[in-house]
Formats: structure tokens, sequence, C-alpha cells
């Protein structure tokens, strides 16, 4: 009977999973081996080290927060910023081990420039809001900040919200922000998309 191949994709799959289930520190070619059900050689045959299977997954891992994301993003029952912030929050939540791996410490910042989304986002503030260049970066890691700590509350089960009560917080916080950074514009209208 052939031997069935384990690929580098179902390697990933596996490394997923053990960062879901016992976060980065349980990360080794072991677990991911006893995952899989297999010895420890097809992962040494598909990445140098376990250096290198690191950056794989976190690549992994930033594909699987872009699929959340666009999901939101393609909502046409939200503004864009508004999906943006909900999608970044459910994520933490719904993907406690790959949030943690991404933005979780050791490191890592909060997502900034490196965010895939954060030319469009600066773009969108601009054009939406009437804010310079400036404004909209200060204004939007300001907002990031919020975001952060409401994601990595609910990340670690230290607050459990519905996704109303979650999208009521990041509404407020984004006019109380809108209201510091755009004191001459206009207020916006409560219940508009963000």
């Amino acid at each position: 009977m052939a031997k069935l191949k384990i690929t580098r994709e179902a390697i990933l799959k596996g490394a997923a999973e053990v960062v879901r289930k016992e976060g980065e520190q349980g990360l080794n070619a072991r677990r991911i081996a006893k995952e899989l059900r297999c010895s420890t050689q097809p992962v040494y045959s598909q990445f140098r080290n376990m250096e290198d299977l690191i950056c794989a997954l976190r690549e992994e891992a930033k594909r699987e927060y872009r699929l959340r994301i666009d999901r939101y993003l393609a909502q046409t029952s939200r503004g864009r910023y508004e999906a943006y912030g909900m999608g970044y929050v459910r994520f933490a939540r719904e993907e406690k081990g790959l949030f943690r791996f991404l933005y979780g410490g050791g490191g890592r910042d909060l997502p900034r420039a490196e965010d895939p989304y954060f030319g469009d986002i600066i773009a969108e503030i601009k054009q939406l809001y009437g804010m310079s260049e400036q404004q909209a970066k200060a204004f939007h890691a300001d907002m990031s900040i919020y975001s952060y700590g409401l994601a990595m509350l609910l990340n670690t089960g230290e607050l459990d919200l519905s996704d109303e009560e979650i999208e009521e917080r990041l509404r407020v916080q984004f006019y109380a922000l809108y209201a510091v950074y755009c004191p001459d514009l206009p207020p916006l209208p409560h219940k508009s998309k963000l």
C-alpha cells in the first residue's frame, strides 16, 4: 500500500489547529505530527526548520484574517470602516489562537501599515470624513488602539458581547474620536454607516 504524502498545506492546517487549541507555545514538530497522525519526518521534509514553518503559518493566518475581513467588507448593510472594525474584533473573538499568534505580543504590534487594508482605510477616511492624510492616520491609530483593547478582552474571555454590543461600542468610540479630530465639521448622524 502506498504511503499517503503529507502536503505543505496539510502541515500548515495542522499547525493552525495546534495554535487554535494550545496557542503558539504548543507549536512544535511533534505536536503538529500528532495532530496530523504522522511522524515528524513530513514536517521537516516540507520546512527547513520551525522558524520557516512559523513564517509560513503567519502568512496562512494572515490569509485567514483577510478572508474574514473580506466577508465583512462584502456586506452592504455596513459602511466599509465599520465592517473592517467588526471583522477585526470578531476574528479576535472567534479565532482566539490565530489572533494571538498574529497580534498577541511577543514583539508584534497593533495592525498598522503592514495591515493589507491600511492604505484603503486611510483613503476612505480621507474621502468620507474630509480628513487630511495625517489626521486620517492619527484617527485610525487611535481607533485601532480601542479596537485592539476590545478585541483582546473578547479574545481572552474577560468580556462577552454580542455582535450588536460590539458594533455599538465601536460606533460610540468612532463618534467620540470624530468629534475630537473634526471639531469644525458637522456632526455625523448617529446611525450613519461608518
